[in-house]
Parts: C-alpha cells; sequence; structure tokens
C-alpha cells in the first residue's frame, strides 16, 4: 500500500487540513493534531481510498489522517504498520461511525459501519510524506476487542495492584466519547468476578461506593491512601503506561 493523501486536524471537530507530510511521536501521536494525547488509542486515523470511492466520497471526507491506496479495514487489531522510512503506528481497531457523516448522506453512518477505517496509536517516531510506502511489519500485539464492553475489561486487567484510573482516563484510554459516562458505572456493577474494576474511581479520585460497595476495602488492601473519601494523584495509574508501544 502507499500513502496517497495526508491531513491534520488541528481542532476537534473542525475539517482536516490537507498536508505534504506529518510528524509521528511515539506514544503521543501527530504533531499539532487534536487527537495527539498520551494514552490515547485514537491518535492516527487511517481511511482507504477504495471506500471513499465506493461510497462517492472525497478525500477527507472520513477525517482521516492517513488515506492509503489500499483497503486499512483488512488491517486487524495488534498489527503493525510502518509509514515511511521509519514512522511506525500499532493497530488498535475500527473507527466506529459518528453522527458527523451523516451530514454528508443521509443514513452514511449506518451504512459504512466497519469501514469508516482503522484508529492507531504511533510507536515510532517518523515522517510520513504523501507517496510513502505503508507496510505491514511482522511484529504484533494482543488485539483490542472493538465492542464497548470488551475494550473495558481487557484495560480494567491490565490495572496494576496499587494504582487507579479516574473515569475521565477511562474514557480518554478506551478511545470512547463523553457521552459514554453513563454506561461507565453500569458496566463496571455488571463485570465479570475476578475483573478489579475497584481500580477505577470517579473524576477528581471519588470513589464509585454506590456502584462498588466494598471499593474503599479493596484499595486499602492494595495499600492505596483514602482521604475524604477519594484517591490521591499521587496513585494514579500514568497514561504513558495505559498501552503498550513495544511488542
Amino acid at each position: 500500500m502507499h500513502v496517497l493523501h495526508l491531513f491534520t486536524k488541528p481542532t476537534s471537530g473542525e475539517p482536516p487540513v490537507p498536508t505534504d507530510q506529518l510528524t509521528l511521536r511515539r506514544g503521543v501521536g501527530i504533531e499539532g493534531d487534536a487527537q495527539a494525547r498520551v494514552g490515547s488509542p485514537r491518535q492516527v486515523l487511517l481511511a482507504s481510498a477504495p471506500v471513499l470511492a465506493a461510497f462517492g466520497l472525497r478525500p477527507g471526507d472520513l477525517r482521516e489522517n492517513v488515506l492509503l491506496d489500499g483497503v486499512a479495514e483488512e488491517l486487524a487489531s495488534g498489527q503493525v504498520l510502518q509509514l515511511g522510512d521509519t514512522a511506525r503506528v500499532r493497530i488498535m481497531g475500527d473507527c466506529e461511525p459518528c453522527a458527523y457523516l451523516n451530514t454528508l448522506q443521509p443514513g452514511l453512518a449506518k451504512r459504512i459501519n466497519g469501514r469508516r477505517g482503522m484508529l492507531a496509536m504511533a510507536i515510532a517516531d517518523g515522517v510520513v510524506r504523501v507517496g510513502d510506502r505503508a507496510t505491514v511489519l511482522p511484529q504484533t500485539f494482543p488485539p483490542v476487542p472493538n465492542d464497548t464492553r470488551g475494550k473495558l475489561h481487557e484495560f480494567v486487567a491490565r490495572i496494576p495492584p496499587g494504582r487507579v484510573v479516574c473515569t475521565t482516563e477511562l474514557i480518554r484510554a478506551l478511545g470512547l466519547t463523553a457521552s459514554h459516562y453513563r454506561v461507565i458505572p453500569v458496566l463496571l456493577r455488571k463485570a465479570d468476578a475476578g475483573l478489579p474494576v475497584h481500580r477505577v474511581v470517579g473524576a477528581g479520585g471519588r470513589l464509585l461506593t454506590q456502584h462498588l460497595p466494598d471499593q474503599a476495602e479493596r484499595l486499602t488492601a492494595e495499600q492505596v491512601q483514602i482521604e475524604q473519601d477519594g484517591v490521591q494523584s499521587v496513585f494514579y495509574w500514568q497514561p504513558d503506561q495505559f498501552h503498550a508501544l513495544d511488542a
């Protein structure tokens, strides 16, 4: 595959800006892009020219960063793609359609489901230019589930003992929108037995005892200090450790 077009999104929600090259920073994303956030699986969006053609769309319409001449959706979560000489990304999973797509064509979000593109994280620094080759490398990472419940279980299972993640950071780590805040407590309450859901706290470190009655006891057993029904930031799991950057 090759890179046909490149775009950056300096402001979230605004149209992408075409460019001749992108600079990728390991663990961060694209320099100057609104999605450049440590710990986020949404740092780079790869889209496919054949999909654009099939739906009568133009480059940039899917708000992609990288438009490939091949089918990006054939990539699987966990694969590594090299863009140009040194830049590498870890494929995280499908980019879910959003209501914005319906402003392009009525019903497009439903029709394009599963073909919006692939989300990725930058795992090696480098500059990507139009015309560069995109090469699938042999190294792989464990795949990430594509559904919300599966993503939450995969992530929460990796939170180390003695560390917590607040819901705001959890949303970032799962690559979800703010609209998912209301379902997170329900998913935690209904999670499989043995999943360390007590390591998820509310905004500002607030305990979620309404949904997790034994949270304080379980955190205290892991030497996490609780003050005024909350956990201090010193016990937070840091975003740069949310997702592996080395296979």
